[in-house]
């Protein structure tokens, strides 16, 4: 989900300059909300990699894959942009019908072999170390320059609708996010002092926290409410535009390296990251005065799911007090 958040400004800045062109985006399946009713994008081609990859050798897997190849070779395009810069988006890039596959040079990428599949490459140097940045540099391969950051991220009028009923249920008004999930075992700092956390945030500015959750993480959102003693308070299994519309009315969002931390900012939500294995600089909140608590360590950073050996020291080390720190910045503005 962050991947597609830090794109946004590239996909506005194509959009920009080609206004009557169509700009399709291919998408994994579990994350198109992010993407609908983008005013940026004429169509969205869904994959469902991880499904495939859980039910290999079922027939219906194989009946998914040829139709989504399907839909990519469909049109003819001028051009095609692989911004992830891995081998599995590089073979989607390859597959499309386009003489002109256009990415960063193997230097510059997740995983080097990808530039294998593309036509041109460009270099990623020069400008901010953001993941943002980067994105909008790849765009010189069609001589558009722009530092401009514009994310149009929607909410549907259902999920405004249940995210107030349900906010108003919980007697919640002003009120502070906490995300204790993330893809990654090695993101995620922990719930117990996420609990904490939320103590002190109601202490010191008498807010209380809304602890949200995605699949598989329910159980780290209910460790990190039974931790703050009625600080927090647990919220509802959201969709992706549910949650969108709970970040837009918090005071503050706090939550390792995630793709609802990368919406915060994308929302112009007052942000606190903490990261751990990732670096900040490329992958942190990016909204004006959003704060990041990191302790680099002799291993960091280090991109790595599972800490090889040194007890995830990287996040570990990062106490409530940090935290609490990097908020009051946050929130008094200091």
């Amino acid at each position: 989900m962050g991947d597609l958040v830090h794109t946004l400004p590239a996909v506005a800045a194509l959009r920009q300059h080609f206004p009557e062109a169509r700009i399709d985006w291919l998408v994994e399946s579990r994350h198109r909300d992010v993407l609908l009713d983008n005013p940026d994008v004429s169509g969205l081609i869904e994959v469902d990699t991880l499904g495939w990859r859980r039910r290999l050798l079922s027939p219906r897997t194989w009946r998914e894959i040829r139709e989504s190849i399907r839909r990519i070779r469909e049109r003819h395009y001028d051009f095609v942009l692989d911004l992830q810069g891995t081998v599995k988006s590089a073979v989607s890039a390859f597959l499309a019908r386009s003489d002109r596959r256009i990415g960063f040079g193997a230097s510059h990428l997740k995983e080097r072999a990808a530039a294998l599949f593309y036509t041109e490459c460009v270099s990623a140097n020069g400008g901010g170390p953001h993941v943002i940045d980067r994105h909008l540099r790849l765009l010189r391969a069609l001589d558009i320059e722009t530092g401009e950051r514009r994310f149009p991220v929607s909410v549907s009028p259902a999920a405004e609708v249940a995210a107030e009923r349900e906010l108003e249920r919980m007697e919640l008004s002003d009120f502070a996010v906490l995300n204790p999930g993330g893809s990654w075992v090695t993101k995620r700092w922990s719930p117990e002092r996420f609990g904490r956390l939320a103590v002190e945030i109601e202490r010191e500015w008498k807010l209380p926290s809304l602890v949200v959750w995605g699949p598989g993480e329910e159980g780290m959102a209910r460790e990190a409410v039974e931790a703050s003693k009625g600080a927090a308070r647990l919220a509802p299994s959201t969709s992706l535009r549910e949650l969108v519309s709970y970040i837009r009315k918090a005071r503050l969002f706090v939550s390792g390296d995630s793709g609802p931390l990368h919406l915060a900012s994308a929302c112009g939500v007052p942000a606190v990251g903490i990261f751990g294995p990732t670096d900040p600089a490329r992958n942190g909140p990016f909204g004006e005065g959003d704060e990041v608590v990191w302790k680099e360590v002799v291993c960091s950073p280090c991109y790595k799911h599972r800490c090889p050996g040194y007890g995830n020291v990287c996040l570990t080390s990062i106490e409530v007090e940090d935290v609490l720190s990097a908020v009051r910045k946050r929130l008094d503005g200091k």
